[in-house]
């Protein structure tokens, strides 16, 4: 593992990507090779601040302000200089869905600020399957975050309950081949009752194969080997980077 510190952008395409379940993940999985972590919750509505409350450093501040977006970033920096001063290794961002506009119109200054603090910047770009997720996926390429950071650092995210890698219109529109980023596939959780118990769980997803866990036994085999194994091993993708 690297010694240095890593910033870790969930971003994609708008709402129902899964940006909060991967930023979920990827906490469990930098907690389960112990690297001190904390997540700056930027989407309102999500989860993540509650899921970890109590468990790991937890900052908010809300990154979709529209005509506000350069209080949005000052404040965003600010926390993120406090948890370096607190020792955290590796900060997490839970995108909101509206964030699009403010974080690729001041990627620049996010990207420059950050490493200035002494983070690495590495994005998890989580796709929709229609052409307005390509557009906007582009869109960062062109300009913004994608854009910024290095190409090593970034892959593109495929959410399964979506559809498979070759029915989104990132694939099939040739970019997936023009471009040749890195790519992560995050299984869906199967059956329905099965993903309503996990996603309403709180705390780690790893939790749940515990002996503890309300899970079933059963659940608890279909869920670890069919999700949870398969998932934290995609989020992992960054472990040997940031050096």
């Amino acid at each position: 593992m690297s010694t240095n510190n890593r910033l870790f952008f969930s971003h994609g395409d708008k709402g129902g990507v899964g940006k909060s379940m991967l930023s979920a993940l990827l906490v469990d999985h930098l907690l389960q090779i112990d690297r001190e972590v904390a997540v700056i919750e930027g989407d309102k509505g999500a989860d993540i601040a509650e899921r970890f409350a109590g468990l790991i450093k937890v900052e908010a501040e809300n990154l979709n302000r529209s005509g506000a977006s350069n209080e949005a970033v000052i404040g965003f920096i600010d926390k993120l200089s406090k948890l370096s001063d607190d020792g955290v290794q590796d900060v997490v961002i839970n995108l909101p869905s509206g964030a699009g506009d403010t974080l690729e119109e001041l990627a620049p200054a996010i990207v420059e600020s950050a490493e200035m603090i002494g983070f690495v910047p590495f994005v998890f770009y989580s796709l929709g399957h229609q052409p307005v997720g390509t557009a906007n996926a582009l869109r960062s390429l062109k300009s913004g975050l994608l854009d910024l950071v290095n190409s090593e650092n970034r892959c593109m995210v495929y959410p399964a309950f979506q559809g498979t890698p070759d029915k989104f219109d990132w694939v099939t529109s040739g970019n997936r081949d023009k471009f040749d980023i890195p790519e992560i596939v995050i299984p869906a959780i199967s059956p329905n009752d099965l993903a309503v118990k996990v996603l309403g769980f709180p705390g780690r997803f790893s939790d749940l194969v515990r002996k503890d866990s309300p899970l079933t036994y059963g659940e608890r085999a279909i869920f670890q080997h069919k999700w949870l194994r398969p998932a934290l091993k995609s989020v992992s993708i960054f472990d040997s980077k940031g050096e």
